[in-house]
């Protein structure tokens, strides 16, 4: 990586730092939260990678509508996790916010990763977008079909939810292509800190709160945080990500 990029990593990072600090500063809601510490870096970066905008984008927003929405679903009704809300919520239980917060974190790191590590020129959507696109309808109306039938049905723990979302996926996509491995490093440490400073800011201004059932529970700032979520959210979902999208959407390489 050259000195120009590494650069731009240090100023998208200090960028982030900026947004938390107005938040802590003007106490702002859990909505300008997110606009204030994700959007300026989240957008500068998809700026960066040039024409493969429109890819990035197709991505984050089927992957919020498909598959954040549904997951968020399952999780407000197990309890896992719940945010400040102003707006009225999906099906009276999921907010929002924290779909805004979803295409945030699909769209930053895959546009980080193409720019600051995938490298290539690659602009093509692969033909297995339309296999992507096709599982997760069939995903989406499972889920909203056993919600209909009996939500009972549908309702998982915290570690669940990350093993059936996060888990199997990272095994069958890495197994497929482990030199995949070594391109995720960066973009996992990057965001694995990304991901904690936001949240603990977030839990402090009571923006974000663990209300449910974990498997490795600790108090900070005298709340429940789940040491699950550092394995599930901070460790997996950018690597599970990333070869999602290397898999159905670039070129797998």
């Amino acid at each position: 990586m050259n000195l120009d990029k590494k650069q731009k990593i240090f100023f998208i990072f200090a960028l982030f730092l900026l947004g938390c600090f107005f938040v802590v500063i003007l106490k702002t809601n859990y909505l300008t939260n997110i606009i204030m510490a994700y959007a300026p870096a989240s957008l500068l970066t998809l700026y960066w990678t040039k024409n493969k905008k429109k890819k990035i984008l197709m991505f984050a927003t089927l992957a919020t509508i498909l598959f954040a929405v549904p997951v968020e679903i399952m999780a407000r009704l197990a309890d896992a996790w719940d945010v400040q809300s102003i707006f009225p919520r999906i099906l009276d239980v999921a907010p929002i916010e924290n779909l805004i917060y979803a295409f945030f974190n699909f769209l930053w790191p895959i546009s980080f990763y193409e720019f600051f590590v995938d490298g290539d020129k690659n602009i093509k959507i692969s033909k297995n977008f339309k296999k992507l696109v096709l599982f997760l309808l069939l995903l989406s109306l499972t889920i909203y079909s056993l919600i209909y039938i009996n939500k009972e049905i549908v309702i998982f723990n915290y570690w669940q939810i990350g093993l059936f979302a996060l888990f199997i996926p990272a095994v069958f996509i890495y197994a497929k292509n482990p030199k995949l491995l070594k391109k995720i490093i960066l973009p996992t440490i990057f965001f694995g800190v990304v991901f904690f400073t936001h949240e603990m800011i977030s839990m402090y201004l009571n923006h974000w709160w663990w209300p449910g059932e974990y498997l490795l529970p600790i108090e900070i700032y005298g709340k429940v945080f789940p040491l699950d979520d550092v394995i599930i959210w901070y460790i997996l979902s950018t690597p599970v990500l990333i070869g999602t999208y290397e898999f159905f959407v670039d070129d797998f390489k």
